[in-house]
């Protein structure tokens, strides 16, 4: 049935514990002094190293697409982008619009909703001498 909302969570997240590692890069400087006496110069290198770090909680997080990923617990700005400190939206499956919680709509309504897409009546033209607004 084509015209059935299908409405689920956007995500699922799960709290896990664990020993778990994650590479990160750190910026390692280089300071060398050159010249003679009298005039010395400072020659500073920088290069990318790759560091890992380790870390004992994260989030494994669901989607209903059918894809997940996991987060560091530790990464508040990640998890707080993605909503995860939060409780779930929930999503119509089919036209990926966020549905309110306490959305429940008549087979008319979601017809309704399903053929408009998004386009807004137009205004001026043959609409508004229909509708005696000259």
């Amino acid at each position: 049935m084509s015209g059935a909302m299908d409405i689920k969570p956007a995500f699922q997240a799960e709290k896990v514990s664990g020993n778990f590692y994650r590479m990160v890069m750190a910026i390692e400087e280089d300071v060398r002094l050159v010249g003679n006496g009298s005039v010395e110069k400072k020659i500073i290198t920088r290069k990318l190293v790759p560091v890992r770090q380790e870390f004992n909680e994260g989030w494994m997080i669901y989607f209903p697409q059918g894809h997940s990923m996991f987060v560091a617990a530790d990464d508040t700005d990640q998890l707080r982008r993605i909503g995860v400190l939060e409780q779930p939206a929930l999503v119509d499956m089919n036209s990926g619009e966020v549905v309110p919680a306490n959305l429940h709509l008549s087979p008319k309504e979601i017809v309704e909703r399903k053929s408009n897409n998004g386009r807004h009546r137009s205004t001026g033209g043959l609409t508004q001498v229909l509708e005696g607004d000259e």
